[in-house]
């Protein structure tokens, strides 16, 4: 019998639908999981937990706790107390890299792997799909079936775009090299190796020898595994297929250095390099993965690091290296990864289902690409590096409870007015129409078992109050890795004052659009009440600014007179700190007012009123990482409201910024999780 999405429609309606044809089905949202259902009423779930995919993050993050979000949305695929049975399931979310979600469930060796996680996650992203076919022994999606003992629902739940981060020569005597765009073969050159220098590349502002630009390109690299990696890979493979030189003895194309998996380095993490030079052959530039690991260690590095260049995820760049991203030619123009509205330029992206996605099980998306160097044919400011990633669900796996919320979490994800709302404007598009209806096929497969398996929800799927990786806790003493999560010493939870300075250049203010700016701050300020669960208290942000009355910040503007920077509209009562995982960064901070306004940025001069710029967040993020003392890094993109400085205020400011903090005396201070 046919069943709607939410399949708790009377049972007169489920017969009134019984002879829809499959399209019509699809189009009205109706979907069709055979035999008897063992999931309950919409929104009657328990909680569940994913793991996976850093391009996925931010998309989580929104979709689990954001305002537009799965407890919050007004939208009838929601769980927010007005639908359904007016339950609110919670979902958490543990990024950990596309890889090791795969893993986790089995796409290695066909074995599930717990051991060091502590719970089997309900759901795994990536942006890595599993290819099959099922039938083939040794596939990724028959390896992870048996893993599981059950099939498997592949679902595309967003589309982005892959950036390029690129921070040009700063050389001494020398004026700033710039590169703002490059085009399809140069960029591939660059990450072959093949293309050495910075002043060979089309746009760099100095091509002489000897000038601005005259310095070797390093490239910068994913440490781990990883699904950006992979799409990557992809696309350079579009605009040059042959083999390349340094790639080892046997020279592999940029199609045999995608996989996840194989040996003790997979290929996906091997680069040509001057190591696996044959004779004759190199030498290429330059090739290593930054310091800090995790998926947005290669941004941050870039950023901070002259003659460096990267690839990472649009919502990663936007929030790690807004001023470093450049526009990449798609076959017409230099398209910009971002659409304007703060979304990836991916509404051109051709993706084709792949065969027999109308079953909705255990379909191989594995070999659907949405990159094109030439899809500025198709439209003029399309991005060309664009990709679709996925969540994997189990259609037979897990308990009712836990599998009715996947059902229904993944059912808001893809939903127009629902998940694809909440995240359009953070870097990601809304999912083409087709994909939507085949990601609804597969969705309608997810199903629970009639009776709880052994362990129950609490052992398999994370819904316990003890359960690691749920929630926040502000730590005194240095938190201990437990079963995968860092969790704070007995009795050593903190709630109370947070500061954060620094007495080296904590801060910079760059033009990205517009008149040209450049501000550098050497002082700044920030104090907060939080409670040890991570929540802002007592008002929370007190104060937050760059730039302090003896020592204000330089500034180029015409004059050069010094400047003051600071947040302009507070009180931003619901800041809070957030969790994420136990590799670095270990979380990050939300700068947030309970009236959701966005944050605007005030940059001044000390004298009130006689220069000023107001600006609106276009992209705004606070990573967290433990240390002695604790670090945050604030990545930012601004956009103009108001110019008080006869027309000397850029259009889009770019802004980074590094803060200590502490607790009172300059006590340590850390994050931690539940």
């Amino acid at each position: 019998m046919l069943e709607i999405t939410a399949r708790r429609a009377a049972a007169s309606w489920r017969m009134a639908l019984f002879g829809c044809a499959l399209a019509l089905c699809l189009a009205m949202g109706v979907l069709h999981p055979p035999g008897a259902s063992a999931l309950g009423e919409q929104c009657s779930g328990g909680k569940v937990k994913g793991m996976g995919s850093f391009l996925q993050t931010r998309a989580q993050q929104q979709w689990s706790f954001g305002k537009l979000g799965f407890n919050l949305s007004s939208s009838p695929r929601a769980c927010s107390g007005s639908q359904g049975t007016g339950g609110k399931p919670q979902v958490s979310f543990v990024p950990l890299g596309s890889p090791a979600a795969l893993r986790h469930w089995g796409a290695e060796d066909g074995s599930l792997h717990v051991e060091g996680f502590g719970f089997l996650a309900n759901f795994v992203a990536t942006d890595i799909a599993p290819s099959g076919p099922v039938s083939e022994e040794g596939s990724m999606l028959a390896k992870m079936k048996a893993a599981l003992g059950s099939d498997l629902a592949v679902v595309p739940v967003t589309q982005t775009a892959i950036a390029i981060a690129a921070h040009p020569p700063q050389l001494p005597a020398h004026a700033a090299c710039t590169v703002p765009r490059i085009n399809s073969v140069q960029l591939q050159k660059v990450f072959s190796g093949e293309l050495k220098n910075w002043r060979q590349l089309n746009a760099a502002s100095d091509p002489n020898l000897g000038g601005d630009c005259d310095q070797a390109i390093t490239r910068i690299v994913r440490d781990e595994s990883s699904g950006t990696t992979y799409q990557f890979k992809h696309y350079l493979s579009s605009i040059n297929p042959a083999p390349l030189a340094c790639s080892g003895k046997e020279k592999r194309t940029w199609a045999q250095l995608q996989a996840p998996f194989g040996g003790e380095t997979s290929p996906n993490q091997e680069w040509p390099r001057n190591a696996a030079c044959s004779e004759g052959e190199g030498p290429v530039t330059t090739v290593s993965g930054p310091i800090a690991e995790g998926g947005g260690g290669p941004l941050g590095y870039v950023r901070e690091t002259p003659g460096t260049i990267t690839y990472g995820s649009l919502p990663e760049a936007q929030q790690q290296a807004p001023g470093q991203v450049i526009d990449v030619y798609n076959g017409v123009k230099f398209a910009d990864p971002e659409n304007g509205e703060g979304g990836a330029a991916c509404g051109a992206a051709n993706y084709v289902r792949p065969a027999g996605w109308e079953g909705g099980v255990d379909i191989d998306w594995s070999q659907v690409y949405g990159s094109d160097p030439n899809i500025g044919e198709v439209a003029k400011n399309a991005y060309p590096i664009c990709t679709l990633t996925y969540d994997v669900a189990a259609t037979n796996r897990f308990s009712a409870k836990a599998a009715t919320t996947v059902h229904d979490y993944l059912a808001f994800a893809v939903d127009k007015e629902g998940g694809q709302a909440a995240v359009r404007n953070i870097g990601y598009h809304d999912l083409p129409s087709p994909i939507v209806k085949a990601a609804t096929a597969a969705i309608a497969h997810i199903d629970g078992e009639e009776t709880e398996e052994e362990g129950g929800e609490e052992e398999e799927g994370g819904g316990g109050e003890e359960e690691g990786g749920e929630g926040t806790v502000l730590c005194r003493a240095e938190p201990a890795l437990i079963e995968g999560v860092l969790t704070c010493p007995k009795g050593e939870g903190f709630s109370g004052t947070v500061w954060g300075s620094n007495p080296e250049t904590v801060a910079s203010f760059e033009s990205l659009s517009g008149p040209e700016l450049t501000v550098k701050c050497t002082d700044g300020f920030y104090a907060g009440e939080f409670a040890e669960n991570g929540a802002g208290i007592s008002g929370g942000i007190s104060g937050f600014h760059f730039g302090a009355e003896g020592e204000p910040c330089s500034s180029t503007f015409p004059g050069e007179p010094a400047v003051n920077v600071g947040f302009e509209n507070p009180p931003y009562y619901a800041s809070r700190f957030v969790y994420s995982n136990s590799s670095a960064p270990q979380g990050f901070f939300q700068l947030r007012r309970e009236d959701e306004a966005p944050p605007l940025l005030r940059v001044q001069s000390p004298i009130w009123g006689v220069l000023f710029c107001i600006y609106e967040s276009g992209g705004l993020g606070f990573s967290v990482t433990n240390g002695s003392p604790t670090e945050m890094v604030m990545s930012s993109k601004w956009k103009l409201l108001e110019d008080g400085a006869e027309g000397a205020c850029p259009t889009v400011l770019g802004g980074s910024a590094h803060l200590s903090l502490t607790r009172d005396e300059g006590q340590p201070f850390y994050i931690a999780g539940k």
